[in-house]
């Protein structure tokens, strides 16, 4: 009985050790599925394709069988299905999955064969050769819906080759019948990795971001320039900016000058502009990166429109797809402060015309301009399907909001300019009273008509001698946007006569306190007293250096922060063997304490 007991205890002890160790994390593996199992969120359809208005019409789908061959039979009258299609079409086959979520891959394989096709008043056609497609997907987010998680088959060649004389509309429009034979040889989604930060950490919405964002600063006049090389917004001008209180950065990037001849845009200064958001990023801003300086090509009338949409997606296909790395910290406005300058002569012998298109008419093509450029990011990576976009109504005006029109964009913000206040004075009741209501105006255009946050992205005051003047002008300004709900940026255009805060020469202070100010107000807090001092990292607190002395031995800034969460998970994994060791260890002491007592003599001994 006693060595029943004895072999008991050891077996409770040891099973407690064990079971220490079934707490570690198990892989969720990707979906898989079994011989014969229906798969009822993914479709076989028969499709057209209108690619005059690219409307999706469905002859007719079924949920395939996984692996087994299914015969596939679809009869219908002419005048049903595709008889509004326009004159220009697709036509197919197609494979889709309504459960993949946004983020999530999959891949998938397929055989079609012994297709069959009847056009009214034809013979049967058999022309279509046996189809045998491998697909890899990616889930993506558009306005219309999803995109990424179908696979289709076109047949329009097929069947041009086989009528060469007729339209090919016309013979979809009279299709009677399609058989076929359809198997599904594999499928398997992959595991959901949708957008996150890249510390693991969920991806935020909009309004979170927006609330979070506090004293803004916009730099202008530097990758905005004409000639910009990149370089002019350095680390010690960052720096100087955190240094100051502000915790987001406002940058309008000029392109038009690193363009390649099919207008992509230049992978190096692509590059040097992630080099900059990443660092401020790293020094906790959030970064919002616009688009400007394209006055001269982006063209609202009608006769230059499609050399102008071409550009524009071509150019944010190049900007989408190297930011969409960054997390939640970066934000994208599709076009800065968007004006209808001077447009092109079409004909060069004839006198300037005058202003050929309304504000209204403007707003009509600039909405179309949005809509394709949230397309394309939204339709270019995975953190890009959920990045908040900016919109900014005609010349940035907040009193234009309500002419805006876009269609049902997720995390989409309006974003508002106003201009450099000029007066030498300022009065902080009336003109702060006055100030305050414009504010709120554009938030409630924004914000309750449209359904959208709001950011201003530029204010200002001009030096006239009155330093204490622009301060309580900050102030007071940075607070009328909080009490909104609105995050303000101060426009730094790198001219210290002007609004400028900071030299771009050298990152040296020359207006601090209106920077302390706005972080001041930003934070409800009072105003700094005019002879504030920065507060500087001290040297413990500051990142480390990104360039080394010694020629040839850089480390760069992505170099440092691939190495840090390598060190952190280090630590983790240390910690953890550390704290696993340890309870084992009083597992084990528990019970050994357990079958000393049960040994124990009726003398009191253990032994």
């Amino acid at each position: 009985m006693k060595n029943r007991r004895r072999v008991l205890a050891l077996l409770t002890a040891f099973s407690l050790i064990l079971t220490m160790f079934s707490f570690a994390p198990v892989p969720v593996s990707a979906d898989q599925f079994n011989i014969g199992e229906e798969l009822e969120d993914v479709v076989f359809q028969v499709y057209a394709q209108d690619l005059t208005d690219y409307s999706w019409h469905v002859y007719d789908e079924v949920h395939p069988t996984y692996y087994a061959p299914m015969t596939i039979s679809f009869t219908q009258d002419p005048t049903e299905r595709f008889s509004e299609l326009g004159a220009s079409i697709a036509f197919g086959f197609n494979f889709e999955d309504s459960a993949l979520q946004v983020g999530q891959s999959a891949t998938v394989h397929f055989v079609i064969k012994d297709i069959k096709l009847t056009f009214a008043g034809m013979p049967e056609f058999t022309g279509v050769e046996d189809i045998d497609k491998t697909a890899n997907l990616l889930c993506k987010e558009a306005t219309y819906g999803k995109t990424g998680n179908s696979v289709a088959v076109s047949l329009r060649e097929s069947i041009r080759r086989a009528y060469p004389d007729m339209p090919l509309a016309g013979l979809v429009k009279s299709l009677v019948s399609v058989s076929c034979t359809f198997q599904l040889l594999s499928y398997e989604r992959g595991e959901w990795a949708g957008p996150q930060n890249p510390d693991g950490s969920e991806f935020r919405g909009r309004d979170e971001i927006l609330a979070d964002m506090g004293a803004g600063v916009s730099v202008t006049n530097a990758l905005d320039k004409e000639n910009c090389t990149g370089d002019e917004i350095t680390h010690e001008m960052i720096d100087a900016y955190a240094n100051m209180g502000y915790t987001s950065l406002y940058i309008p990037v000029n392109y038009d000058n690193h363009l390649n001849a099919d207008m992509t845009i230049d992978e190096t200064f692509l590059d040097k502009i992630k080099s900059t958001i990443d660092y401020a990023i790293s020094k906790n801003f959030y970064v919002i990166l616009s688009m400007t300086g394209s006055g001269d090509w982006l063209s609202p009338l009608p006769e230059l429109r499609s050399a102008t949409d071409s550009r524009l997606t071509k150019m944010y296909l190049s900007i989408a797809t190297t930011m969409d790395s960054f997390g939640d910290h970066l934000v994208i406005e599709a076009i800065h402060r968007p004006v209808a300058t001077k447009e092109p002569t079409v004909d060069p012998e004839a006198e300037e015309p005058a202003a050929p298109l309304t504000i209204d008419d403007y707003n009509t093509v600039l909405t179309a301009w949005y809509d394709k450029i949230q397309r394309v990011i939204r339709g270019t990576g995975v953190n890009n399907t959920l990045r908040t976009i900016l919109f900014a109504p005609y010349n940035g005006d907040y009193t234009l909001i309500g002419n805006m029109n876009f269609a049902e964009v997720t995390n989409l913000a309006v974003s508002v300019s106003f201009d450099p206040y000029e007066d030498t004075t300022w009065d902080s009741v009336v003109a702060a009273g006055i100030l305050k209501d414009q504010i709120a105006t554009a938030a409630r255009e924004a914000m309750s008509k449209k359904n959208a946050g709001c950011v201003i992205t530029s204010f200002g005051a001009l030096d006239k001698n009155n330093y204490e003047t622009r301060v309580q002008y900050a102030y007071d300004f940075t607070n009328g946007a909080r009490e909104s709900g609105i995050s303000a940026f101060w426009s730094d255009n790198g001219n210290t006569s002007e609004t400028g805060l900071i030299s771009f020469a050298d990152a040296s202070y020359v207006y601090p306190i209106i920077g302390m100010a706005q972080a001041a107000a930003a934070h409800a807090q009072a105003k700094p007293p005019m002879n504030a001092q920065i507060e500087t990292a001290s040297p413990e607190t500051q990142a480390p250096e990104t360039e080394k002395s010694t020629e040839g031995e850089k480390t760069t800034e992505a170099e440092q922060t691939s190495q840090a969460p390598t060190t952190e998970k280090e630590k983790g994994g240390i910690n953890t063997t550390v704290i696993i060791l340890i309870v084992v260890l009083v597992v084990i002491i528990v019970a050994v304490v357990v079958l000393a007592l049960m040994f124990k003599k009726k003398n009191g001994s253990l032994f």
